[in-house]
């Protein structure tokens, strides 16, 4: 196990972001693996530029593995937790967490994933050259639940783009950074919805005129393989359906996007074990790729 530590100062300087103070918004509950979580925090301290602060929410009593985690990573990430007395969801802890972050600049980011060392520094750098910007996400690189690493997960990268294709979720949400007081202006995450929160939001966010941008890039490593299916319930997968035309009929997208969002519950319907297979012969065809058509 690597000893936590703050690196890259070195670096700040000539990055020219070394003033700007940001937050880290994190939440984790006791399914969550500590190893996972440990990792997440470790590649936190690896970045060149540093945060300011990690609001790490704990969604509901956490394990003592999980306790012992965050309390060696605390001063060198300078962790600031929020404790639930009960589990209340990701949308709910992460709404909480929202309130507690000092900054103005919020990075989201999961208990599982790993971030590349420059990821702060992009993203913020993506704020600086573009004031009108809410909302700012990056391609990710997948991996199992070993850490290998596996293919690049592309995304639209200009504003136009993303609104075009907010239907098919153009955003990854553990890459998104964003202006905390633009996502509490719109009420932040929906506490109803129980795996699309997320893509709920976006739709808001550009029925409130907000900015998206995609950095053309990796700078998080995802966790994502075969098990990750197993999380995903036929009922998450209709709830995240019915989002997705709710938000494109807020948005008043043609008919044939809102009926477009009901394409991912065929994979949903299907035996676990050809989920995942099924899912990487379907992303030859994503829609959120570049160069696919709007």
């Amino acid at each position: 196990m690597r000893s936590p530590h703050r690196r890259g100062a070195g670096r700040v300087e000539r990055s020219g972001l070394s003033g700007t103070e940001f937050s880290v918004l994190m939440a984790t509950y006791r399914r969550d693996d500590a190893g996972h979580l440990e990792q997440a925090l470790e590649s936190l301290t690896r970045q060149s530029l540093v945060a300011s602060e990690v609001v790490l929410v704990e969604d509901g009593p956490i394990g003592d593995a999980a306790r012992a985690v965050i309390e060696r990573y605390r001063a060198a990430l300078n962790i600031q937790s929020l404790v639930m007395p009960r589990n209340v969801g990701l949308a709910a802890a992460l709404n909480a967490g929202l309130q507690h972050c000092r900054h103005e600049l919020v990075f989201r980011f999961d208990s599982d994933d790993m971030a590349l060392p420059e990821r702060f520094a992009r993203q913020l750098a993506a704020f600086a050259a573009g004031p009108a910007i809410d909302v700012v996400g990056s391609f990710a690189q997948e991996m199992d639940s070993a850490g290998t690493p596996g293919r690049v997960r592309s995304m639209p990268i200009s504003h136009d783009e993303i609104l075009a294709k907010l239907w098919a979720c153009p955003l990854i949400h553990p890459t998104v950074a964003y202006r905390r007081s633009r996502i509490l202006a719109v009420g932040g995450y929906r506490t109803d919805l129980r795996r699309s929160e997320d893509y709920d939001l976006w739709f808001r966010c550009a029925k409130a005129g907000m900015r998206f941008g995609n950095l053309p890039e990796a700078l998080i490593l995802h966790r994502f393989d075969q098990t990750s299916h197993l999380r995903h319930a036929f009922r998450d997968a209709l709830e995240r359906a019915l989002s997705g035309y709710r938000g494109a009929c807020l948005l008043g997208m043609p008919l044939w996007k809102r009926l477009a969002c009901f394409v991912p519950l065929v994979r949903a319907v299907l035996p676990t074990p050809l989920r995942h297979p099924v899912y990487r012969l379907l992303s030859r065809f994503d829609p959120r790729r570049s160069g696919s058509p709007d």
